[in-house]
């Protein structure tokens, strides 16, 4: 077996069971931290509205079979796209956080439920892509991407309203004319924390919209921490 093989066998042996280390928080809201799910877990979990999973392994379509799931917090990992979300068809929320590797976000455009979509952390993202059929998406949270050049087809999103930028983001000189026409964006925020004057006065002075309010996603969508 190569090192690397090894490497991740051995990782995966020390992962404990879901059941162990899930923080069950009440009203459906489990937190998940570096563990392995497996099919058997259904049964426990079946009433889980919101979820957040740091560094767990999940199996292919099983976030999909919990009918009630409409949040989802994906953190750490080295998963390489979206996988592990493909077929949730009733999230409203979906947070993407530090996730080593993951570099294709295509399947973001089949989430049309989505109304709150956050993205950290992600140095391998190089492109965004069209959120044309996120119709219900109003409030777009993007931060910390070093590699992005631009926000591109993110803005396709056609009833956005709010868009917040943290920390290292690129904005192009067509994402500024994109904002600005934008039928439906009426508020920006960027939290320029380690980001050059000289990259982000020139950006904020020519987006004339009032600022976007920075709250907790629970304060947005309305529900308890």
């Amino acid at each position: 077996m190569c090192a690397l093989l090894r490497y991740r066998s051995e990782t995966m042996a020390k992962r404990s069971p879901a059941r162990e280390k899930a923080q069950d928080r009440g009203n459906g809201v489990f937190w998940i931290d570096h563990a392995t799910i497996v099919g058997t877990d259904r049964a426990w979990l079946e009433g889980a509205e919101r979820m957040t999973l740091w560094n767990v392994v999940v199996p292919d379509g099983f976030l999909a079979d919990l009918p009630k799931l409409w949040w989802l917090d994906l953190r750490g990992g080295t998963a390489s796209d979206l996988r592990v979300a493909r077929g949730c068809a009733h999230l409203r929320y979906l947070q993407v956080n530090q996730v080593r590797g993951l570099g294709d976000l295509g399947a973001l455009s089949e989430h049309a439920s989505l109304e709150l979509l956050s993205l950290y952390g992600l140095a391998q993202v190089r492109t965004l892509p069209s959120l044309r059929s996120l119709t219900k998406l109003k409030r777009m949270q993007i931060g910390q991407m070093r590699n992005l050049p631009m926000l591109g087809a993110a803005l396709d999103a056609p009833h956005l309203e709010e868009l917040l930028l943290s920390k290292r983001v690129g904005v192009s000189e067509s994402d500024l004319e994109r904002i600005n026409s934008h039928p439906a964006i009426k508020a920006f925020y960027w939290n320029v924390e380690d980001v050059a004057a000289s990259r982000f006065e020139p950006i904020l002075a020519r987006i004339a919209l009032p600022s976007a309010s920075v709250m907790h996603p629970e304060a947005w969508m309305g529900v308890p921490r």
